[in-house]
């Protein structure tokens, strides 16, 4: 059946490619592509040309990707349309890394050529009482979320012998059951195992936002550290949103086990969450900006601010600073935070988290 992954990857990839294709527009105007410039040289009439020729060689890409995947999704058989959309995802992805390498290199040697601006003052501004601000909600309010997967394991015990001595676990897009395992209190509460995971990785992504290395402009401290208190707090109150939107719908797949809802309202369900989150995502993405340089003006345009650390990001992506205690800092190309690769704990943290992810997709598949 045609329409479903097709209505899939409307809702879901387009405001991804949006996303991907905007992304030079929404970082820190002190990075382009992934290079410290200064601000006068990011709104320089060169960079915006090559700004602008990334979105529309992107935007190029991304469509003619999403016309060819419609295209072959219209004439694979049932079996074959998963394999097209693995196939789709997977290119997207290269895609985009190979576009935002390019533009890198691009970038790299624009930026000498251009006449550069150093900040002789040497300045680095510091809020001492940035932490003591509400830059992020209470990892109390994950109790919500555990009392959702509290109740929905209860129900499942109680209710136990009401579930099928088959269950279903892998779907076709018709809603017909492709693979069933029997019944056991690994399967039943398998859902449950994954809220928990789901959980405790959202509780950690809101103690990183809450933890990352302060980014303040020298020139304007505190319009910039107000900028960066709602940026944080907005996207911690989206962690603990998209963290209760996959708790509730794992439960609805928990619940699906036991009755075995109509295919066209479990299809409805699983796809209207996670498109809720995605399309938030992409909304709080262009009104917020990477550090929250969408909310608010500087007063008396740009300044003449760069820190040149190109050093310490390999490939403009990777942070590596043996000489920076910060575990998290704000990315450079997109919007939000990565680790700073030269502390082992970040390495620890990555394998911690693939391992746990692991572990729990095994024991409820």
């Amino acid at each position: 059946m045609f329409w479903i992954p097709a209505i899939m990857i409307v809702a879901l990839f387009i405001p991804i490619s949006i996303a991907l294709v905007a992304m030079p527009f929404l970082s820190r105007e002190t990075v382009s592509f992934g290079v410290s410039v200064s601000e006068e040289m990011y709104h320089s009439p060169p960079l915006r040309r090559m700004r602008k020729q990334f979105a529309w060689i992107s935007g190029t890409v991304y469509t003619l990707l999403l016309l060819v995947c419609l295209y072959s999704l219209m004439h694979a058989s049932e079996q074959g349309q998963a394999s097209v959309l693995t196939v789709y995802i997977t290119v997207v992805i290269l895609c985009s890394a190979a576009i935002s390498f390019i533009f890198y290199l691009r970038m790299k040697k624009a930026k000498a050529s251009l006449p550069e601006v150093r900040r002789p003052s040497g300045k680095v501004a510091i809020d001492t009482k940035f932490r003591s601000k509400k830059i992020t909600i209470s990892n109390r309010w994950f109790a919500l979320h555990i009392a959702v997967m509290l109740v929905s394991a209860i129900l499942a015990l109680v209710y136990y012998d009401q579930f099928p001595s088959s269950i279903a676990m892998k779907f076709n897009w018709q809603g017909e059951v492709t693979r069933s395992v029997g019944k056991s209190l690994r399967t039943v509460l398998g859902p449950n195992l994954m809220q928990l995971v789901m959980i405790a990785l959202f509780m950690f992504i809101n103690r990183m936002i809450r933890k990352s290395k302060q980014q303040l402009h020298p020139d304007h401290p505190e319009l910039s550290a107000h900028r960066n208190t709602v940026f944080r707090l907005r996207w911690s109150m989206f962690s603990a949103v998209s963290g209760m939107i996959i708790v509730l719908m794992l439960s609805f797949i928990q619940l699906n086990m036991r009755y075995s809802l109509p295919n066209d309202v479990v299809f409805l369900i699983t796809l209207l969450m996670p498109s809720i989150i995605v399309i938030t995502a992409l909304v709080l993405s262009f009104t917020t900006g990477q550090g929250g340089r969408r909310i608010g003006r500087l007063a008396g345009g740009t300044s003449n601010t760069a820190v040149n650390d190109d050093r310490f990001w390999k490939l403009g992506f990777i942070y590596y600073n043996p000489d920076d205690p910060a575990l998290f800092v704000e990315k450079r190309m997109g919007i939000g935070w990565t680790v700073n690769f030269a502390r082992p704990v970040a390495w620890i943290v990555f394998a911690v988290t693939l391992l746990v992810i692991l572990v729990a997709s095994l024991i409820a598949g």
